[in-house]
């Protein structure tokens, strides 16, 4: 039997009650990180005006950083009118951030026009839960990972590489620190990564780190 649905009590009630009309099961609990447990997936639901309010208020990539540490599945809702991006004063601080969160954070955004199509999407995620899969509820415990699963967690982390790509890698160089270590010459040298994917890991690698608010700070002159 599916676990139930965990609805946070801050979410609106039209949405749970949207939910139990497509027969998912629903219970309202206090949830901290995210909006919705389904199973081993944490959900965070923003409007797009939310999720521009704490674009500003700096709070944005935290609250995600703590959903991707607490669930093994981490997902966000982008709940409106896509259109309304370029309302905002500096739409391309909140492109920006939604590409970071995509290829940075590696956290799918899901996008739905209005509470009544994200309650259609949240049914969807909950009926195609393992059946057979005992519930994870709310214990926020992330998945525990081998040495090879960190190894190759960590060398996904580099632009355009998959799980593939990050074992021909560490099997070419021996070692993660290896990796991290090599130049642009060395990494064309394993198969499947090419000159352009090379050179993007390098200059990922061998990059001064600004933080990703200041550069978003410094497109919005009005944050």
């Amino acid at each position: 039997m599916a676990a139930p649905l965990y609805v946070d009590t801050n979410e609106p009630r039209e949405i749970a009650d949207l939910l139990r009309g497509l027969g998912v099961e629903v219970e309202r609990k206090k949830i901290a990180p995210g909006d919705y447990v389904c199973g081993e997936v944490g959900i965070e639901r923003k409007t797009v005006s939310d999720f521009f309010g704490s674009l500003v208020k700096k709070r944005l990539f935290e609250q995600l950083r703590r959903l991707r540490e607490s669930y093994p599945v981490a997902l966000m809702i982008l709940e409106g009118d896509p259109q309304e991006i370029s309302e905002f004063q500096s739409p391309q601080a909140i492109l920006g951030a939604i590409v970071a969160i995509e290829v940075d954070e590696r956290v799918p955004i899901l996008s739905t026009a209005d509470r009544e199509q994200t309650a259609a999407l949240l049914s969807v995620i909950w009926k195609r839960q393992d059946r057979e899969r005992s519930s994870y509820g709310l214990r926020h415990k992330p998945k525990t990972l081998d040495l090879e699963e960190r190894q190759r967690f960590l060398v996904e982390g580099l632009p355009n590489v998959g799980e593939t790509l990050a074992r021909n890698l560490l099997e070419h160089f021996g070692s993660v620190r290896a990796v991290f270590t090599a130049d642009e010459e060395e990494l064309r040298e394993v198969p499947k990564i090419g000159e352009g994917k090379a050179a993007e890991i390098a200059r990922v690698l061998g990059s001064r780190y600004e933080g990703r608010q200041k550069r978003l700070d410094a497109e919005d002159p009005d944050a």
